[in-house]
């Protein structure tokens, strides 16, 4: 605690100088022009812009192409930038990667921004659109970015009063629907900004963000449980079975509320003073309805079909086979908080621009409901479809007595974390035909994360009791229209329980007799506190001549590591705290190089070293344990490690780019890393309390490769007669191929990372009329590997699949504009398997969503 308060007062102190000295603030990285231009396609100009000027390699998304398409979080306007590829979760966008690589850097206003948890990173799904002035994501490094990213940077920009001329005032209203959902909900933005002339001659604003977003959703997910080899089936033979189906309809709502104010104040020509904040809460609530049949130890005979040619099962009627219900509400909550203060001096060739911020974050989670077991008579699989099909028979599903209470579920987890910084950063500017300037800064941060009081499991069992006795706890499955529209059988039709009283979790387990306290901790062993301090100073030239210009410069980095937790002793049980201090250095060289060969004709290259430094569950020495009631062959866990090394990349990017007219651009970029000790799990299984747990562990040592190719193309065709004018294009297309060592002398892809991907928008600007529909595609990548006891590791791969969406603006007057938005228009089919196709492992269907959309802008 003393470190803590002493290095504040040091940074505070800092701070205080440069203010007496008249030096302001400035961002962790330069901040990208604000480029303000008015117009149908101002906004492809300013991205446009934004690239072209950049020194480094750099894609630009900019608010009013954002607004253009239906776009509910940051996650969904980065989707269709050249090298970025996303996940999906509950019909909207999820995890970020950068050509394959989701270990970057994330900064707000070129601060360091993060989600609180177990990773570092801000979870861009917690930002609504409607906050951002633009996004760029930087493929290259630079000596005077932050580090952190071995795949790149992404930079979120918000508005300042200063950005604009005057009084500038907007807003919009959205409702979104939900078809599978049926439940429409609405969405709120409004900003205000304006600036005046001081007295003394000098300038102030003073700028306010709000955005408010509900949206109802819905996500059906089917599995077919995991591969079992068995040798029962048919005579003779060893056979691949599934080990049953998992069906489980979630929906709720998502809700973000997110603010910031700004503040700028120009006392002259020579200082820019500003404070700023912002903050961002995502919370999802979900109501979830699962029913899981199990492969039985019989069936019919003659049932069993197999995939020809192998020795994976197709089809099969199982008997007596045990069921389970599982009904539960889980709900989360992220809340994150930044606010900063600086500003700029300038004295002739000199810029002085500093920086103090503080950043905090909390995330939870809540989990409770009930839990019911059972037997039905038949059970038919048949995974030959798209989605497979499921049937049961002879047993009734809409019988309380056909269902025995089994356990109550409740579970809640927190996180948190805290950052403070400052830098200082000056440039001079040089009397030199070549070398334009000379730069340097130095950066101190203190970061913080935990997880205390960890995960409180209160999973507690219930017997004696059948639904029958309790029937007030139960009711018919009010989504029987189980993956709607694609024609294949489901279950569908049984009883579930009532979540009406599942968020009063102590009084639902009161209401099934159980008294027991929940326990106010979770066990020593699973709590960790990380604290990292950070020390960071760079140098860097910027260069220019006839036709080449440039920046190369060298950036150090000390970090100091102290973990704290507990461990078991292995020869007692007892626990020990264990207290990690560790600390190292990372020298990171950088050079961009952009040559002119002609008026809008460029070539680039860059070469860098940068760094990740592990998760901090990764580096935590903690043990979490998670017992499965109802399948204990499911047991499962995880512990970090301490002595885990940051991950170094070295990269190399080459570049070409054509520009021939303010929206009319193409490019091409080749590029290569190489990765030095990838952090990858390694599960095996441990007995913990008499118990078999499948508990992963992360270790270094393994290399990766990636290279790729990108290529983008956009142009407005003008030219084209009649109704074609106003006709655009947008389209780009990225390849990424990746090895890792699998530590037995082979190699394996990254996960999450498609080889293919791409995105085409058509663009209609014409008169008042705006419209885009844009199709976002990638091809099958591997998600992660599973463990199948008798099988071996098997790795899941999700099939590629296309995300269409669409919008159309007609501006009414210059203040006034409605729009129609559609997400997910395909209804998308998402499907995964085990290692070959005749191994299916899951579906996932999402909301079709469509959005009335009214703006103001006076």
């Amino acid at each position: 605690m003393q470190e803590g308060t002493s290095l504040e007062k040091r940074l505070t102190s800092a701070m205080a100088v440069l203010a007496v000295c008249h030096v302001g603030a400035a961002l962790a990285q330069e901040r990208a022009p604000a480029v303000v231009v008015s117009g149908k396609r101002a906004s492809l100009a300013s991205a446009q812009e934004i690239k072209r000027d950049g020194i480094g390699i750099v894609d630009a998304v900019v608010a009013e192409d954002i607004g253009k398409l239906p776009d509910i979080s940051v996650t969904d306007a980065l989707q269709r930038v050249t090298g970025v590829q996303i996940l999906r979760d509950r019909g909207e966008g999820a995890g970020v990667a950068i050509r394959g690589l989701t270990q970057m850097e994330t900064t707000l206003n070129g601060r360091e921004v993060f989600t609180a948890g177990t990773g570092r990173n801000l979870d861009f799904a917690d930002i609504p659109a409607e906050l951002v002035a633009g996004i760029d994501v930087y493929k290259t490094s630079s000596a005077s970015q932050l580090e952190g990213g071995v795949g790149g940077t992404i930079d979120l920009r918000t508005h300042r009063p200063f950005d604009f001329s005057g009084r500038q005032i907007a807003g919009s209203v959205r409702a979104v629907r939900g078809d599978l959902v049926k439940r429409t909900q609405p969405q709120l933005s409004f900003m205000a900004s304006d600036r005046w002339t001081t007295a003394a001659g000098g300038e102030f604003g003073v700028l306010v963000n709000v955005a408010h977003q509900k949206r109802a959703w819905r996500e059906d997910q089917k599995s077919a449980g995991n591969p079992v080899a068995r040798t029962d089936v048919v005579p003779g033979q060893t056979v691949v079975v599934p080990s049953g189906t998992s069906e489980t309809t979630s929906l709720g709502d998502r809700e973000r509320n997110a603010g910031g104010f700004a503040l700028q104040w120009r006392p002259d020509r020579a200082l820019e003073l500003y404070a700023e904040g912002s903050y961002a809460e995502f919370r999802t609530v979900q109501d979830s309805q699962q029913i899981n049949v199990s492969a039985a130890p019989t069936f019919v005979a003659g049932s069993p079909v197999l995939f020809p040619g192998t020795a994976d099962l197709k089809s099969i009627t199982w008997t007596d086979a045990p069921f389970s219900v599982l009904s539960f509400a889980r709900d989360t909550t992220d809340r994150t908080r930044q606010i900063a203060a600086g500003g700029r001096w300038t004295g002739g060739a000199l810029t002085l621009t500093a920086d103090l911020s503080r950043t905090s974050g909390t995330d939870q989670l809540f989990f409770s409901g009930p839990y019911f077991a059972g037997t039905v008579a038949r059970f038919t699989q048949d995974v030959a479809t798209t989605v497979p099909a499921t049937r049961v028979a002879g047993t009734n599903l809409l019988d309380p007595a056909n269902y025995r209470y089994t356990g109550i579920g409740y579970r809640t987890r927190p996180y948190d974390g805290g950052l403070t910084a400052a830098r200082i950063d000056g440039t001079y500017r040089l009397e030199n035909p070549f070398f334009a300037s000379v730069s340097a800064g130095v950066r101190l941060a203190r970061r913080s994360a935990g997880n205390a009081p960890g995960l409180i499991y209160a999973d507690t069992g219930v017997s004696g009791l059948s639904a029958s006795d309790k029937p007030g706890y139960v009711m018919p499955n009010p989504y029987a229209d189980f993956f709607p529209g694609q024609g294949v059988p489901s279950i569908g039709t049984f009883l579930v329980g009532d979540l009406a009283t599942a968020r009063d979790a102590i009084g639902l387990r009161r209401a099934f007799g159980i008294t027991a306290a929940v326990p106010p901790s979770a066990s020593p062993l699973s709590l960790w506190a990380i604290r990292e301090d950070t020390r960071a100073a760079y140098v860097t030239t910027r260069f220019q001549g006839a036709a080449v210009d440039g920046d190369a410069g060298l950036r150090v980095v000390r970090t100091r590591e102290r973990v704290a937790g507990s461990q078991a002793v292995p020869t007692t049980g007892a626990l020990a705290p264990i207290d990690v201090d560790s600390s190292h250095t990372d020298v990171l060289p950088s050079v961009n190089l952009r040559y002119r060969l002609q008026d809008g004709f460029y070539l680039r290259g860059a070469a860098s070293k940068t760094i990740t430094r592990p998760d901090f569950n990764q580096l935590s020495p903690s043990l979490t344990l998670v017992a499965n009631t109802v399948t204990p062959s499911l047991n499962q866990g995880s512990a970090g490690n301490p002595d885990l090394q940051a991950v170094h990349s070295t990269n190399l990017d080459l570049a070409a780019e054509r520009y021939a007219g303010p929206t009319t651009s193409m490019y091409t970029t080749v590029f290569l890393k190489h990765v030095d000790g990838f952090v990858t799990n390694v599960a095996g299984p441990e007995t913990h309390d008499g118990a078999v747990y499948l508990v992963s562990r992360p270790h270094n040592g393994r290399d990766a490769r990636i290279a790729g190719a990108e290529a983008g193309y956009q142009q407005f065709f003008d030219t084209l007669p009649g109704w074609m004018r106003g006709l655009g294009v947008q389209a780009n297309y990225t390849f990424v191929h990746s090895a890792m060592s699998d530590g037995a002398g082979g190699d394996q892809p990254l996960p999450n990372l498609s080889r293919h991907s791409a995105n085409l928008v058509g663009m209609v600007e014409r008169g008042a009329l705006s419209a885009r529909v844009a199709y976002n595609w990638r091809s099958k990548f591997l998600s992660t590997y599973t463990n199948v006891v008798g099988v071996g590791a098997l790795p899941v791969y999700l099939r590629g699949y296309g995300w269409l969406d669409a919008s159309v603006t007609y501006r009414l007057s210059d203040r006034v504009s409605l729009a129609l938005e559609g997400t997910n228009l395909l209804r998308t089919v998402r499907t995964a398997y085990y290692g070959v196709p005749t191994r299916p492992q899951g579906a996932w269907i999402n909301d079709r969503q469509v959005g009335l959309v009214a703006m103001l802008r006076l």
